[in-house]
């Protein structure tokens, strides 16, 4: 991982940090372990998914989603007292100098991310069980954010992930927004 990419993970990942701590400080510690493996591990499955298939891959911050999500969140934190959330601040970028694009691989690619999601959020589900105290609550909001950001972005949507896997193969498509809805309705 070179420099830029982990500068552009920092920023995206604290201006979230932010947005989903609804500006206060004290939900940060409890936020923090959500967001980790929700939108780092997110994108990092991406990017391995990608490099799998020989691609090269990169995860870029996107400063006008970057820009947008903090108005909206500030604006309607000051407005209506509750942090509405615009997450679109960055994505892998996906390289193929040499080789034509391959709709399988990148619809692969795109349910890399969601699926990660999923597993995270079980994992988060079975850990709470035997836990407790800020621990717990700290796994059941990972778990809540992991499996909504898996539903979120499977939705058939352009530039969504579920827009490519899709295009890609219907059935999976059908599958994972099914279990992804299912997950969220266990929390």
């Amino acid at each position: 991982m070179n420099p830029r990419e982990v500068e552009d993970l920092a920023v995206s990942f604290f201006v979230l940090l932010l947005l989903f701590a609804d500006f206060n400080l004290k939900n940060v510690p409890y936020i923090s372990l959500a967001l980790i493996t929700a939108f780092i591990f997110h994108e990092l499955a991406h990017r391995w998914t990608a490099e799998r298939y020989g691609y090269r891959a990169f995860y870029r911050r996107w400063d006008t989603g970057i820009v947008l999500a903090l108005a909206i969140g500030i604006a309607s934190k000051a407005l209506t007292g509750t942090t509405w959330i615009f997450a679109a601040v960055g994505a892998v970028q996906i390289y193929a100098p040499y080789m034509l694009a391959d709709r399988e691989a990148f619809g692969k690619i795109a349910l890399a991310g969601p699926a990660s999601n999923m597993v995270i959020g079980i994992i988060s589900l079975v850990l709470i069980q035997i836990t407790s105290g800020g621990l717990q609550t700290a796994l059941a909001i990972t778990a809540f954010l992991n499996f909504w950001l898996a539903f979120f972005n499977l939705w058939p949507v352009p530039p969504l992930d579920g827009w490519k896997v899709l295009r890609w193969n219907a059935g999976y498509w059908a599958v994972a927004v099914g279990v992804a809805y299912s997950l969220n309705l266990l929390v």
